[in-house]
């Protein structure tokens, strides 16, 4: 099929089944990058800001400090 006819056919489809076609597209595309890329069952970190006090401690250091020079 031409990418042309496809692309017709893709415009057709409703909201929630572009959204599926995405994700498909963008597994493949991954699939063809990195074999391994994510491995099932296999857990991955991922940064969250919860708990991050001293971070919080620095942005409130830094908006005092704004607010000083703004006076």
């Amino acid at each position: 099929m031409p990418l042309a006819e496809l692309m017709s056919q893709i415009e057709k489809l409703p909201k929630i089944d572009k959204l599926r076609l995405m994700q498909f597209l963008a597994t493949e595309l991954v699939k063809e990058e990195d074999a391994n890329f994510f491995v099932a069952n296999q857990e991955y970190p991922i940064w969250s800001p919860y708990n991050c006090f001293g971070a919080a401690a620095v942005l409130m250091e830094a908006l005092k400090k704004s607010d000083t020079n703004q006076q």
